[in-house]
């Protein structure tokens, strides 16, 4: 610890002393104690030390909240255009592990609106390109991709790592499928979805009864053909999905369980609707 704080410089926001030391200082410490990078940064977290990637988090999230979130695992089911914006904001804000899960491959139709399809991603997996990412942002994380889709037969197996699940998705099946799982995995479930100009978010929490049939018709069918989806819509429903995820995993009160957060990006309004 003594060689952690020598290491460190303090600093000043908002009225607030804290500390930090360089990405580059804690790589050589790593090297030094013979410890991986994702030790080291655990290390200096405990140590009350903001790694340097981190800094801008404080005050917004204490060293003990930090390293909560380092110490986190969530499971993200879908890439597209909610899934690949909520991928990088959790790395961004420092869960530690996240798993990453979707069966799917780039196409030239993703470029509108999903942030990890780029013409040098196309025909590649999403699950993939996802974890490359985020180590891409922090090679201290856990980014593991599970190039499949989820089902009922192995939805259980990877809830059971986890604390959180987001839902990415945009079918009703594997919803309703995700709907009924993580409750029963004793799992919060933070859920969006985005259609057009249009986006919404609940979480659900694992005593909470059947939520599907509270948001969605029996007789609400797929749409052929994929719903229009414009990037802003989902680019802010991931950000709110991220913001109830961080409250969850820091043990704070969910600010959308039993009202559904609809936004309307033809007004600008966002509402909170209750589930009854």
């Amino acid at each position: 610890m003594e060689l952690l704080k020598s290491l460190a410089r303090t600093g000043t926001r908002s009225g607030q002393t804290f500390h930090t030391i360089s990405d580059s200082d804690l790589g050589d410490y790593a090297r030094r104690q013979h410890l991986t990078l994702r030790q080291s940064v655990a290390a200096a977290l405990r140590g009350g030390f903001f790694p340097e990637c981190y800094e801008r988090n404080f005050p917004s999230l204490s060293a003990p909240e930090q390293l909560r979130l380092f110490d986190s695992s969530v499971l993200l089911v879908g890439l597209g255009g909610l899934g690949g914006t909520l991928a990088p904001l959790l790395a961004r804000v420092g869960v530690g592990r996240v798993l990453l899960a979707d069966g799917d491959v780039f196409t030239p139709a993703n470029l509108n609106r999903q942030w990890l399809a780029t013409h040098q991603t196309l025909g590649e997996k999403k699950a993939q390109v996802a974890a490359d990412h985020l180590r891409e942002i922090n090679p201290a994380l856990l980014a593991e991709a599970i190039p499949q889709y989820l089902t009922p037969d192995n939805l259980m197996s990877y809830l059971s790592q986890v604390k959180v699940a987001l839902d990415g998705l945009d079918n009703l099946t594997s919803r309703r499928d995700l709907f009924q799982a993580a409750p029963k995995a004793g799992v919060p479930l933070v859920h969006g979805a985005v259609v057009g100009k249009f986006g919404q978010l609940t979480t659900i929490l694992p005593d909470d009864p059947d939520s599907f049939t509270r948001i969605y018709s029996d007789t609400a069918k797929e749409v052929a053909g994929g719903q229009e989806i414009l990037a802003p819509t989902a680019t802010l429903t991931a950000s709110l999905q991220v913001q109830e995820a961080i409250r969850l995993l820091l043990g704070q009160p969910p600010a959308y369980h039993g009202r559904l957060a609809h936004f309307d990006g033809d007004t600008g309004t966002l509402e909170l609707l209750p589930l009854g």
